[in-house]
């Protein structure tokens, strides 16, 4: 018996073999031109994108993990299972392409033995996985018809099928023509040898099918090489690219275009893309590796409440624009106001996309670009107008930020920050905290358990300014940046450097974006901190009048921006007599209150309320308190509760004015 191992161009001419090595390079010069045609229009966008070394383990590793296991393709159950067979058969065959290849047109030799019998064996189950595969795919795109897909990969998947379908026939033409003494390490292969031989006995018949299946299979596959550049197959190059280069940056930061001191040193500066040509490179990168999957839009609550933004297609928006070199088109006419303003930034999309395409960064630019040429809603200009003048978006006089503090007993005494001071913790109570009504009862009982935990905190009062989260996600990036000096500067005089706060949207712009800017402190979460204090006994909790239901919702500053899922439930979970119940969109998948991206302080008036959806969604959990862990979500859901009405309708309460009602002194 000879070792296992076969000829690798068994049964084809030399004229033959001469063809394919054309078709080879001629599908390779294509698939070059198309590829550099890409990064030609990627290079017209701006390039100001810099990978430090250290980063390079980090992002290797991310890409690795998201290209081949696919986690957040996963989530979404049958369409995930659906790309994982088709992406891990079809990579299998590749690269077992590639090592016979290697093979036939190198001094290796590995063809053989062992290594040959598990290679055919491996590449029949890679076979069979991706045509699984495509059959699913098949069934839901035009059996299931899912609403989030767009348009169709029917071609494709045509492709891909035939590709599968004929390399299975040629082995098996191969095998009945040629014998092997190794079929059980190809029973695909076996089994279609078995059916051609039963009705083509005749072996100059076979040898004849045999060259043509091979050469037909050939050039469908140079055709599909040379055709990705140009078709939706060009995925599977631009995915992988723009995952491995998505910046490293905290998940709620956002970009920053420029730095003021530049401004007020005269340099020339761009503070926003005003042109399809100011776009960066990446998010022309973006636009070419979306799949059109329509995860995002999926997850989007503006796309849920009938507002006029689809994640998707601002995207192919983005593409179909650089497709027709239109460079110099203001970026208002490719991405609409509408779309724009609608983006709560809640970072559904970006957590739901599978290739890490960074919608946020393009919405906040189109809105950077419209207050530049200002245009702004009226309701917006006053948000930024009472910024710039009083540092709070209400308005209100400094010298009433401590107004909060006199409703608190004498027992609970508020001290201010001052140089040197003895404290274990700076309480940042926000403009919510200290101006609106609500939020001052909420402030007052973070208060009272800090004051019950024994621990040694101070505020700042009248010093303490926006922290400019308001004017960053409108798009008024220079005030952003004035507001972020003041406050860095302050915090420094006083020698801050661990801060805790209740509002998430200060939590992410003190921990994630202030840093940029030299701010560089400790910032946890009110919920983190409370958590912390019970789980070290320096809180107390009492048994409540009675036993309560509630449901906790997950603000998308706290959660998505910032990963904090965990701790404001286990600060619930450690109230005696608490029945949490969850909503069925609650932690990672979490829906959005309607508030963020500054959309509080604004309204579209389109579509639906977001708020409403995600009311009407608590309130079918039946239980009796809606806890919030931000005031602005509060907010939405007492305007949602007023809105709809009636009697029987649970309570809506900050963590905070939960856990102070049964915590006690500290011994």
């Amino acid at each position: 018996m000879t070792e296992a191992t076969r000829e690798i161009f068994g049964n084809i001419p030399p004229a033959e073999q001469h063809i394919f090595y054309a078709l080879a390079f001629l599908s390779l010069a294509v698939f070059t031109a198309g590829l550099l045609r890409h990064v030609v229009r990627w290079m017209h966008g701006t390039v100001d994108w810099n990978v430090p070394a250290e980063e390079l383990p980090k992002r290797i590793r991310h890409a690795f993990d998201q290209v081949f296991t696919q986690p957040r393709l996963r989530r979404a159950s049958s369409s995930g299972m659906t790309h994982l067979l088709i992406f891990w058969g079809f990579f299998i065959l590749f690269v077992g392409t590639e090592f016979v290849a290697v093979e036939h047109d190198t001094p290796l030799s590995f063809f053989h033995g062992l290594f040959y019998l598990v290679f055919s064996l491996a590449m029949d189950i890679a076979g069979v996985v991706m045509l699984a595969g495509l059959c699913l795919a098949i069934f839901r795109r035009y059996f299931l018809r899912p609403a989030r897909t767009a348009g169709s990969y029917g071609s494709l998947i045509c492709l891909l099928m035939i590709l599968g379908a004929t390399g299975f026939l040629l082995e098996g033409f191969r095998m009945a023509l040629l014998g092997s003494y190794w079929f059980d390490w190809s029973p695909v292969g076996a089994l279609v040898a078995a059916i051609l031989k039963s009705f083509v006995p005749n072996r100059e018949t076979l040898a004849a099918w045999h060259r043509g299946v091979w050469f037909f299979h050939g050039v469908v596959t140079f055709g599909f090489i040379g055709s990705m550049p140009f078709t939706r197959a060009f995925h599977a190059i631009a995915a992988p690219l723009n995952i491995l280069l998505t910046p490293m940056r905290p998940k709620g930061s956002l970009t920053t275009p420029f730095r003021l001191e530049q401004l007020e040193a005269g340099e020339s500066v761009q503070p926003a893309p005003l042109t399809l040509a100011d776009l960066n490179w990446k998010q022309l990168l973006d636009s070419d590796a979306c799949t059109e999957c329509g995860l995002c839009q999926e997850a989007c609550p503006a796309w849920a409440a009938k507002r006029p933004l689809s994640p998707r297609n601002i995207v192919l928006a983005v593409r179909a624009a650089a497709e027709r070199q239109a460079w110099q088109a203001p970026v208002e006419k490719v991405i609409s106001p509408g779309e724009a303003w609608s983006c709560t930034t809640c970072r559904a999309c970006m957590d739901a996309c599978p290739v890490s395409i960074m919608h946020i960064d393009l919405l906040v630019d189109v809105r950077r670009a419209l207050v530049m040429k200002n245009q702004v809603e009226p309701n917006m200009s006053v948000t930024l107008t009472n910024l710039a003048k009083t540092g709070n978006a209400y308005g209100m006089p400094e010298e009433q930020r401590m107004v909060w503090a006199a409703g608190l007993p004498v027992s609970v005494k508020v001290d201010r920050m001052a140089p040197g001071a003895d404290v274990e913790v700076l309480y940042w109570v926000g403009c919510a905290g200290a101006f609106e009504e609500r939020g001052q009862r909420v402030a007052r009982a973070v208060a009272t358990i800090l004051k019950r935990a024994g621990v040694r905190f101070a505020v700042l009062g009248p010093e303490e300014r926006c922290t400019g989260d308001p004017a960053r996600r409108l798009g008024e990036e220079g005030l952003f940046q004035r507001l972020a000096r003041e406050n860095i500067a302050t915090l420094g005089k006083h020698g801050v450097r661990k801060i805790i706060t209740q509002c998430p949207h200060c939590l992410n712009t003190l921990k994630n974006e202030y840093p940029v800017f030299g701010g560089n402190y400790e910032v946890m979460h009110h919920s983190e901190f409370i958590s912390q204090l019970i789980s070290e006994e320096r809180l107390k909790l009492m048994d409540p009048a009675m036993a309560q239901t509630a449901t906790y919702h997950d603000s998308c500053y706290l959660g998505r921006h910032n990963d904090v899922y965990d701790q404001p439930r286990q600060a619930l979970a450690a109230v005696p007599g608490m029945e949490l119940r969850e909503m069925p969109r609650s932690r990672e998948k979490g829906f959005c209150c309607g508030a963020g991206g500054s959309n509080i302080w604004f309204d579209l008036d389109v579509g639906t309320r977001i708020n409403g959806i995600r009311y009407d969604e608590a309130v079918a959990t039946g239980v009796q308190t809606i806890v919030t862990a931000c005031p602005f979500c509060r907010t939405m859901f007492d305007d949602a509760a007023s809105n709809r009405g009636g009697t029987n309708r649970p309570q809506i309460r900050d963590l905070a004015e939960v856990i102070s009602e049964v915590s006690a002194d500290a011994v």
